[in-house]
């Protein structure tokens, strides 16, 4: 073996840990020449000894300073005198356990017939945010209302985080029908087909008391009329007035009515019929799970 490198090789024929690379010693302090035999028959001589970390973090006492020795030894009579630790050899292995505690302290590999020393690293816990966002709990409790979440006493938790930001899993969960599909049927007249539907309830009322905002747009021009309410119960008398202000203003009636058949709008049939019997139109429906017109 040639070079002083960092690694170790587990020896049971040392009487002392020694090492040719100064650089690995640390505290050294000077001894009075001592003999260190080879297997070979030759003698070198240590002038110096120290303390060394292995990998892994452990340390060992009293190395020698061998100034000539090409390789780190690790004697494991030594180790096993001054750790308290007890060393078992298989065929590829070697390992090395504290006696007391029965903690692994470190393993030898086996690589062309020497057992080299390989520390045993610790795991390492990373420290948890006592406090988190709001938001982040909304999440862990399965979406509820944020008022439901700030219901738990005691959950830690930055109320001062969360600005009003929306959950995007809460708005697609919640969306309880399909998309309009495409149509190629377009109006070729303004009020000759109209679009209407209703949002709400949202979290904090308009300043007139409004939970509600009914939208209507007519297919032809795309002008839009959004109207404010309070209950659902007021979209019939909207569009009613609607339907009013449309015949008044512009001299034309609706003729065709898209929605998406929420109850709120299929409340108007008795109107609808009402209204086609006394013009003499007949009356005809088309519906469907995912929208409704009424003509």
């Amino acid at each position: 073996m040639t070079g002083k490198h960092s690694e170790w090789i587990i020896d049971t024929g040392a009487s002392s840990h020694m090492t040719g690379n100064l650089s690995l010693l640390c505290g050294l302090r000077d001894v009075i020449g001592c003999p260190v035999r080879l297997p070979d028959g030759k003698q070198l001589m240590a002038n110096k000894e120290g303390t060394v970390t292995l990998d892994g973090g452990l340390k060992v006492e009293n190395v020698l300073y061998v100034p000539t020795l090409s390789c780190n030894l690790l004697s494991i009579s030594q180790l096993t005198n001054e750790t308290n630790c007890v060393v078992y050899f298989t065929n590829n292995l070697c390992v090395m356990q504290d006696c007391t505690s029965k903690m692994l302290i470190g393993v030898g590999e086996q690589r062309d017939g020497l057992y080299f020393f390989k520390g045993i690293r610790s795991e390492k816990a990373h420290k948890a945010n006592g406090t988190c966002e709001l938001n982040l709990w909304h999440q862990r409790m399965g979406h509820p209302s944020f008022k439901v979440t700030k219901l738990a006493s005691n959950m830690r938790c930055d109320n001062s985080i969360l600005k009003n930001k929306p959950c995007d899993v809460c708005l697609r969960a919640k969306q309880t029908r399909d998309v309009f599909p495409l149509s190629t049927n377009n109006a070729s007249d303004s009020f000759e087909l109209i679009h209407c539907d209703l949002w709400g309830p949202y979290r904090t009322p308009s300043s007139c008391g409004a939970s509600y905002f009914l939208t209507i747009m007519d297919d032809f021009s795309r002008a839009i009329w959004i109207y404010l309410i309070s209950d659902k119960r007021e979209v019939s008398r909207t569009l009613l007035n609607f339907f009013a202000l449309i015949e008044r203003q512009f001299g034309k009636q609706i003729k065709v009515l898209c929605s998406d058949n929420g109850t709120e709008f299929t409340c108007l049939r008795n109107y609808f019929h009402e209204l086609l019997k006394k013009l003499y139109y007949n009356i005809n429906y088309f519906s469907s799970s995912k929208n409704s017109f009424y003509s």
